[in-house]
């Protein structure tokens, strides 16, 4: 039985990874569940190729030790602390590690867990008036999560309020919108999981006075740009890729339109693009403008301590630097969706980016570091 379930969680997860508008590069996460075990995605792969051998097995009763303990008052500490009792849960393959979000799919009490950050819905939970809009759409019917570092926090976070929504509605919600992250749907049936994300992004549809034209949602024109290796030093062993197309153009025109996306709004942001964005203005003399960009590039370095993944050249595109093409291009993929949840945002009051703390956990957090790795592998 458990394999059929186990099948169907491949197709559900290959479904909802292939479309973009819900999943890029290596985000979300997907499981089963029965009594005893749970099989949720290994960090790292990709929904949209998964197969059975892309999930680890967890022993549900060890799961429940880190629901229990007393762990560290260090955050790092803590989080370390962590990884190893997810670890010890588990009972097959040992290779891969299951996804940090692994006790929030466990509490969640249905069969089925699909966890995506679908553009349209970070337009909404990335807005200053998200908490105000998901009320307005769906009331009783979900659970708000106020944003919460990822990891154990959030997990009890999540817990305490499953808890509290169980008491006040008599059952478990089947939705979870957590902000500046993404949302959770359980259901018992892959079915009713599709059926409630359709219907969260039609009444998010309902909403959106502002729609991006098919113009905007035209492939990227991409192309390589060779001056950024003489930006600095260690840009020299990256490549260079420079995109455009008509939304990435509103974004570019100067300094007060690349504000309203110049940060990350979730931690996948982080992951793949880095926190922070440095624009560069245009300098009809090349020599001019090649100094002047060196300066805000070291700067940048400096302030950041590191060098920018993504820089915007006034008037010309956004430009992702990377290890390599493939690297260059999930940057590229990652920043359009942020272009994208910021255009949706200004429906919903305006863009909400992550705080300097908030940015500083995840930068720190070994986990994601993990995920870092394994996505440029």
């Amino acid at each position: 039985m458990i394999n059929t379930s186990v099948n169907e969680l491949v197709g559900i997860s290959r479904k909802f990874g292939n479309d973009k508008s819900y999943v890029l590069a290596g985000g979300g996460n997907t499981s089963v569940k029965d009594e005893g075990r749970l099989w949720v995605k290994a960090s790292g792969v990709s929904l949209a190729s998964i197969d059975e051998n892309g999930f680890v097995s967890l022993s549900r009763e060890k799961l429940k030790v880190i629901s229990a303990k007393n762990y560290s008052n260090d955050s790092l500490q803590r989080e370390n602390e962590v990884k190893n009792d997810l670890a010890a849960a588990i009972l097959s393959p040992d290779h891969l590690r299951p996804s940090v979000e692994t006790s929030l799919h466990d509490i969640i009490d249905y069969k089925f867990v699909v966890h995506t950050h679908p553009t349209k819905v970070n337009g909404v939970m990335c807005a200053v008036n998200a908490r105000l809009v998901c009320n307005e759409l769906f009331g009783d019917e979900v659970l708000f999560i106020e944003y919460t570092d990822p990891g154990y926090v959030l997990f009890k976070k999540v817990e305490t309020e499953i808890v509290r929504y169980k008491s006040r509605m008599g059952s478990a919600p089947k939705i979870i919108f957590l902000e500046n992250h993404g949302v959770f749907v359980g259901a018992d049936s892959v079915t009713e999981i599709e059926s409630l994300y359709q219907r969260i992004i039609e009444r998010i549809n309902s909403k959106i006075k502002t729609e991006l034209p098919d113009s905007m949602n035209e492939p990227i024109e991409f192309r390589s740009l060779e001056v950024i290796r003489q930006l600095h030093p260690g840009f020299a062993a990256f490549q260079a890729i420079i995109a455009t197309n008509r939304l990435i153009d509103m974004f570019v025109v100067d300094n007060e339109s690349f504000a309203k996306a110049d940060r990350a709004f979730t931690p996948d942001d982080i992951v793949y693009c880095k926190a922070y964005y440095l624009f560069l203005e245009q300098n009809e003399n090349h020599v001019q403008w090649l100094e002047q960009a060196k300066a805000k590039v070291e700067a940048f370095r400096i302030e950041r301590g590191y060098l920018p993944k993504v820089l915007a050249l006034e008037g010309e595109g956004i430009v992702a630097v990377e290890e390599s093409v493939k690297s260059a291009l999930n940057v590229l993929e990652v920043f359009e969706n942020i272009l994208k949840i910021s255009f949706y945002s200004e429906n919903f009051g305006g863009p909400k980016f992550m705080t300097p703390e908030q940015i500083d956990f995840i930068d720190n957090w070994e986990v994601e570091n993990y995920r870092r790795k394994v996505a440029k592998s």
